[in-house]
């Protein structure tokens, strides 16, 4: 019987282990998921900025209705 017993605490040890693992996993691609959240926001800044220059350029937009252009998008995400 002790064998038997002995063999489940091993088991038991080792599913725990494994669990501590795989949280430690988890935490660094938390880290990289919040690193990715970051880098994909930028983007998408970089990317509506050229939307809005191309289309100032294409609509000879006013430099102060460009900036008004910017401004409510920005309060329309805010929403």
């Amino acid at each position: 019987m002790s064998s038997g017993f002995s063999k489940n605490i091993v088991s038991i040890t080792d599913i725990i282990e494994n669990k501590v693992r795989k949280q430690k996993e988890l935490a660094g691609y938390e880290i990289q998921l919040e690193d990715l959240k970051r880098k994909k926001y930028w983007i998408e800044k970089e990317i509506q900025m050229a939307e809005f220059i191309i289309a100032a350029v294409n609509n000879e937009i006013s430099p102060k209705a460009f900036v008004q252009a910017l401004i409510e998008n920005e309060l329309d995400k805010l929403e």
